[in-house]
């Protein structure tokens, strides 16, 4: 069941507004508590104040603590990935409405249990693993009222599109999510436009990308295929009308150079685009521009790293793309996504390559591919995000450092490898009733508090999270203990 089936207003509340998240500095008295079975774990810290010889409970916030693994992967404002465990308070970071966001608190804690491993049924590389209680924004397969079986070779119950669109995702725990599922995959949508890239520019651009480097002082080169005259001469035309200048041809072998000399329009192919293959990658002004122009860097980058291609004569066409920067594969995927197309990523690996009798060294290297017409669509574009459904869900073991974070505003969270996450929904909204039940009141009172009037005061929690209520009061009741050993009472 979603979120909104299994929980009350009361939970869905304190889950999208929870109150007195954070960290107390120099507290009275702290405790964390855990449930190994489902990874929930959470952190109180109190704060206590003296008034006619009576113990308040001045302050009071909580943590819940992380859910995925260290070297798990977020989107950030830069449309790069970013390990979790650096993200930082000078981060920026894209939340599920595609807005740059930040983060305000982080949690970090030892974790030994199942990790899992969600893999979507295209795009390998958007993979992402975290812990069993994390929330995931899904559809659920099961919520379908209208499924029929796709065939004999197929154990998937084909849906109905127009049914799909008339269903909101919601939020999933992740070890409730089956093969089938989809998956709500989202991108950053800001729009900034510059007039300096011009559409002209923007192919120039793509032609850098896909064949151009930069050498010595500012000399800007392209290489080619000898028999690529098409785009020889584009290229030539483009360097006039854009940099003013005639640019040199030189043949050797079957290799034709374009280059032209200019330090300004060096500078500027590397600040927006870098230099050399393995780290070329876009700026921030390339990346918030409007689609229209960066499709026509899209078009020049595949004609020169790129094919088109049919697995069957009746298919639609494939555009695939191969670079050597997996940066720029992240980033040329969200550029499509912010076009409608949703684009696969996989690494492939280049063993025993030759160029001209020279034999290169083996390396990963990425392959994006797309589609701009689908005879058979297993991604589904709705308003401002695609519906990916699930190939497999991977357990394995895991004994090692989680993470997670909270970020500014709403809505409370952000993208795994593109797909959209929140933190961990019973444990945040149990841990913060407790906080609004019992600050202010007398310790001997907030001692009281059970799980049951915890549970009470979200409106009734399912049976499968009781055992967060029995979190949040024994978090409370060991805070208080601390408090009272660490001061001798």
């Amino acid at each position: 069941m979603s979120f909104s089936q299994l929980y009350s207003k009361k939970v869905l509340e304190h889950v999208k507004n929870p109150q007195n998240m954070g960290v107390i500095k120099n507290p009275d008295g702290m405790a964390t508590v855990g449930n190994r079975t489902c990874g929930d774990v959470m952190r109180l810290f109190i704060k206590v104040e003296k008034k006619n010889n009576q113990e308040y409970l001045k302050d009071i916030k909580f943590q819940t603590l992380g859910c995925f693994p260290q070297g798990e992967e977020v989107v950030l404002g830069d449309g790069n990935w970013g390990k979790i465990k650096d993200i930082s308070l000078h981060s920026e970071v894209i939340n599920g409405e595609g807005k740059e966001t930040s983060p305000v608190e982080f949690y970090k804690r030892k974790y030994k249990g199942v990790i899992l491993k969600v893999i979507p049924f295209v795009s390998p590389l958007n993979s992402f693993s975290l812990t069993p209680n994390h929330p995931v924004f899904s559809i659920k397969r099961s919520w379908f009222k209208k499924t029929h079986k796709s065939s004999s070779k197929c154990d998937l119950l084909r849906i109905n599109s127009k049914e799909l669109f008339t269903i909101k995702p919601d939020y999933v725990r992740a070890d409730e999510l089956d093969r089938g599922d989809y998956l709500v995959f989202s991108f950053n949508r800001i729009i900034k436009d510059k007039k300096f890239f011009t559409q002209k520019l923007m192919r120039l651009l793509g032609y850098y990308l896909s064949e151009g480097y930069i050498t010595g002082d500012g000399v800007v080169n392209f290489s080619f295929n000898r028999n690529e005259k098409k785009l020889i001469r584009e290229v030539k035309l483009l360097t006039l009308e854009i940099v003013h200048k005639r640019a040199s041809e030189r043949t050797r072998g079957n290799v034709t150079e374009i280059r032209f000399c200019s330090k300004k329009w060096a500078d500027i192919f590397y600040s927006v685009a870098g230099r050399l293959a393995r780290n070329k990658s876009l700026s921030l002004s390339i990346l918030l521009l409007p689609f229209k122009k960066q499709w026509e860097m899209i078009k020049t980058y595949t004609l020169g790293d790129g094919d088109v291609y049919r697995r069957r004569p009746l298919n639609s066409e494939t555009y695939r793309i191969t670079t050597a920067s997996r940066t720029l594969a992240i980033q040329i995927q969200e550029i499509l996504a912010r076009g409608g197309i949703f684009a696969s990523l996989r690494e492939i690996f280049k063993k025993n390559c030759k160029i001209d009798g020279r034999k290169l060294k083996d390396s990963i290297q990425y392959l994006i591919s797309f589609k701009l017409e689908r005879n058979h669509k297993f991604t589904h574009k709705h308003l401002d995000y695609f519906l990916v459904p699930i190939r497999k869900i991977e357990k394995d073991h895991f004994s090692d450092f989680v993470y997670n974070f909270q970020v500014a505003g709403e809505p409370n969270s952000y993208l795994a490898r593109g797909f959209v996450v929140h933190n961990c929904g019973a444990a945040i909204a149990t841990s913060s009733i407790i906080t609004v039940m019992v600050k202010g009141k007398l310790l001997k009172e907030a001692e009281k508090i059970t799980n049951q009037a915890i549970a009470e005061a979200l409106g009734g929690l399912p049976p499968v999270k009781m055992h967060c209520s029995l979190l949040a009061a024994d978090a409370l009741k060991k805070a208080i203990q601390n408090y009272r050993q660490s001061f001798g009472k």
